[in-house]
């Protein structure tokens, strides 16, 4: 399986969709440790399969894998 340029396996487009969505919801009012947080416990992990942190969910906005509506 490829590697997407942020490290870790490249997921199923549903993983790339889910975890979007979620850091649009709570993008405008939390911070990305909140996001972290919020992902972590609803069992998401990053693409290199470990938990995501403030980092890890800013390194995922700047990919080119995040969908981002505006």
């Amino acid at each position: 399986m490829p590697k997407p340029s942020f490290g870790g396996t490249l997921q199923d487009a549903n993983y790339y969709v889910a975890v979007s969505n979620v850091i649009n919801v709570l993008r405008d009012y939390s911070t990305l440790n909140v996001i972290a947080t919020h992902l972590n416990t609803n069992g998401f992990r990053s693409p290199s399969g470990k938990p995501f942190n403030k980092s890890r969910v800013a390194t995922f906005i700047r990919s080119p894998h995040y969908k981002n509506p505006n």
